[in-house]
């Protein structure tokens, strides 16, 4: 499969940004008409991704993950059993990547806080203004 040009990705995201809410159907009706599909690649695609979510969901008896992905030192993409390892440098890894992702989820949750107490704010604003009218 073929990424899309940076030209069409400028576009659709351009046109996604004015949006306040849209559905995953709806940019892939954006993305139709540069899309250009190599079905063996596809396939090996939906194959690769049917295996990681299977090793993802492997859990232990409490419901915690059992596997985690990293990249061991030569770039390759690899999964360890957390709790049969003894390799340092694959825990390590794997608590680096978990330290990023719980970052990013903080600073996501923070920006949402932030817009909600905006929008309330707003309207309070908005409620005083018309009881004053």
């Amino acid at each position: 499969m073929k990424q899309l040009e940076k030209r069409a990705k400028e576009v659709i995201l351009k046109q996604m940004e004015d949006l306040a809410e849209i559905t995953t159907e709806q940019v892939m009706e954006l993305i139709k008409p540069h899309f250009c599909p190599d079905y063996q690649k596809l396939a090996e695609q939906a194959l690769r991704r049917q295996a990681n979510n299977l090793i993802a969901r492997y859990r232990d008896d409490k419901g915690v993950r059992k596997y985690f992905n990293y990249k061991d030192p030569w770039g390759t993409s690899k999964y360890v059993n957390v709790d049969k390892t003894d390799d340092v440098y694959a825990l390590s890894a794997i608590e680096i990547n978990l330290e990023k992702k719980l970052l990013g989820l903080s600073t996501s949750v923070k920006k949402i806080k932030k817009h909600k107490q905006e929008i309330i704010g707003q309207l309070s604003i908005e409620n005083l203004i018309s009881m004053a009218e």
